[in-house]
């Protein structure tokens, strides 16, 4: 089975909502604050992001193979720098790692 495992980091900023997670331009669901989600992925090669509102994760280009279980952990940045990255820095106000 091919998975995809998201784990979320609990923080005080945005965690009454959930945070979008796409392969390219499909939405494949949504994470809440602190939690770990599995996704079932076809093999193939993808765009991983995360979404809140208008602002963006890194691009992390991935090839899932079959029968492969590949993590991520998503936090969001410094909220004291919350101005910056609701603003100019909108593409990196969530950061996605993978987890080896």
């Amino acid at each position: 089975m091919t998975k995809l495992i998201i784990n979320r980091s609990s923080e005080f900023s945005n965690a009454l909502r959930s945070i979008g997670i796409f392969l390219g331009d499909k939405k494949i669901g949504e994470i809440k604050d602190g939690e770990s989600k599995e996704f079932e992925v076809m093999p193939g090669i993808y765009q991983l992001r995360a979404q809140i509102d208008w602002c963006r994760s890194n691009v992390i280009n991935l090839e899932i193979n079959q029968d492969e279980v590949l993590r991520y952990n998503l936090s969001g940045r410094n909220p004291f720098l919350s101005l910056f990255y609701v603003t100019l820095g909108k593409d990196h106000y969530l950061k996605l790692k993978s987890i080896n």
